[in-house]
């Protein structure tokens, strides 16, 4: 709000170099607002895909979150008709962001919860980045409904909630 009084502010006095900073500073704390939500919905996506590896079963509200975020996330994620804030191979750093939050949040949850170190041991990290980065590709190619099918095909429930 701070930043809206002292661009008024800025117009009104005709300082437009002024203005134009503080309009590029807001399109930043825009864009990285934007970036933030994406990378809560793939914290969300990694600590299911972490459950459903390490647990190495499916339930129906683990697979019902993994569909969630994916939808969230392609939808969250359009910058206009044709641009993205987050480009298709552009996931990296958020991934890398990500990934030790959703491990915290994963280990109280495995299991019942178990220690960090000990979940850490279990997971195929190179096979974690592999699927969440296939699943994250999908939301640039495919429709809702064709992510829906494609989860529901590829996490068969394998025990009720």
């Amino acid at each position: 709000m701070e930043e809206i009084i002292e661009l008024k502010q800025s117009i009104i006095s005709h300082d437009w170099e002024k203005s134009l900073a503080i309009i590029e500073e807001l399109e930043e704390m825009g864009r990285q607002d934007k970036i933030n939500n994406l990378q809560s919905f793939l914290v969300i996506l990694l600590i299911h895909l972490i459950k459903v590896q390490v647990e190495k079963r499916v339930t129906t509200s683990w697979r019902n979150s993994i569909i969630n975020s994916l939808l969230e996330i392609q939808k969250r994620n359009h910058l206009g008709k044709k641009s993205h804030y987050i480009k298709q191979n552009d996931w990296e750093d958020s991934f890398q962001q990500s990934l030790p939050i959703a491990l915290i949040k994963a280990s109280q949850e495995v299991f019942g919860g178990i220690d960090l170190d000990e979940l850490i041991s279990l997971i195929d990290q190179q096979m974690l980045r592999d699927k969440t980065f296939k699943l994250l590709n999908e939301t640039y190619k495919s429709d809702p409904l064709q992510i829906f099918a494609l989860i529901k095909n590829s996490f068969q429930i394998t025990t009720t909630n």
